[in-house]
């Protein structure tokens, strides 16, 4: 891997991060009504005069929401992170909101890659080797009923099992007593964080470790059919050693593929999960300010989700080249 392949991917990366920003733009515009409007309405008898100052104030033109103007200076302030003022209250800084949210997005969907991984890896290849026997079914059919759940479903269930039917997890958590934990940590505050954190995070594992159990077995079985594993077990190599120094490095470089779509997948099911769990972090951002048309909100919280997502994404990429030097980032 040298330093001409590292600079093709991070200006494949910065490319579709443009892509992103113009198709933002568009969308967000696209949506009826603007954020002026539904101020306008919520007055009783608003003049001519006052419609006008407030369209103003708010820096949107009624007769065309699509300006070349507007557009660059839209652009300029995505890439220098200069997203304005919040159009719900003007003496919030549209960076300060997203500062204040993304720790908490980050940890969940940082703990929750994290573990569904390491419980996910492991449990497909040992599934792998049970493979026709009869304690595999009741673990296939377990893992495929999980994976299935969508992410807001499997947060209900979560929530009713240890929030309500078996009170293991408060039924509502003030989540804006973390703040102080995250500018100074220490075990017994980080120990009460992940007890707060469990249950979105649950959520999550419950269904992306399924996933790669069933992808990893899968891909096992594949592996454990091919020549150089019939070659090993002639030779006299031990099941362990075939197990995990021969399949299951090989069946890595696939499952990290997948891992690339688990890293999108997961992002979106933190930002679902927040809403329900009541979360104070860029789902429920995105979601409030959605239905407030906050167009500055909205257009830089999902900038911000895309440059995780793509970050995670050529990441993946490079550990897929790591496992296999065959293939080229």
């Amino acid at each position: 891997m040298n330093v001409y392949l590292i600079t093709r991917k991070v200006i494949q990366a910065v490319v579709l991060l443009l892509f992103v920003v113009v198709i933002l733009y568009i969308l967000l515009r696209l949506m009826p009504g603007n954020p002026a409007e539904l101020y306008i309405h919520s007055l009783k008898h608003p003049n001519p005069t006052t419609i006008k100052h407030i369209y103003k104030e708010y820096g949107i033109n009624p007769n065309n929401k699509y300006s070349l103007t507007e557009f660059i200076i839209y652009f300029k302030d995505m890439f220098s992170f200069h997203f304005g003022v919040s159009f719900a209250n003007m003496n919030d800084s549209v960076i300060s909101l997203i500062g204040s949210a993304l720790p908490y997005t980050l940890i969940i969907f940082g703990v929750a890659a994290v573990a569904s991984f390491i419980i996910g890896i492991p449990l497909g290849i040992l599934t792998s080797f049970l493979r026709g026997k009869k304690s595999e079914s009741p673990i296939l059919v377990t893992s495929t009923i999980l994976n299935s759940i969508p992410f807001f479903a499997m947060a209900i269930i979560v929530f009713l099992i240890l929030a309500v039917y078996y009170p293991i997890f408060p039924l509502q958590v003030s989540f804006y007593r973390l703040t102080p934990l995250f500018s100074h940590p220490t075990v017994s505050r980080l120990i009460t964080m992940f007890y707060y954190f469990a249950m979105p995070i649950l959520t999550l594992v419950a269904i992306e470790a399924m996933g790669h159990l069933l992808t990893m077995r899968s891909i096992m079985v594949s592996v454990l059919g091919e020549d150089f594993i019939t070659t090993a077990r002639a030779k006299g190599v031990k099941n362990s050693s075939i197990m995990f120094h021969h399949a299951a490095r090989n069946a890595m470089v696939p499952e990290s593929t997948r891992m690339a779509l688990e890293f999108a997948l997961l992002m979106s099911g933190a930002v679902v999960t927040e809403i329900i769990f009541g979360v104070p972090g860029m789902g429920r951002l995105l979601y409030t300010n959605t239905l407030d048309e906050n167009y500055p909100v909205i257009q830089a919280a999902l900038f911000i989700l895309s440059i995780v997502t793509i970050i995670a994404y050529s990441l993946v990429d490079f550990i897929h080249a790591w496992l296999d030097p065959r293939v080229k980032v």
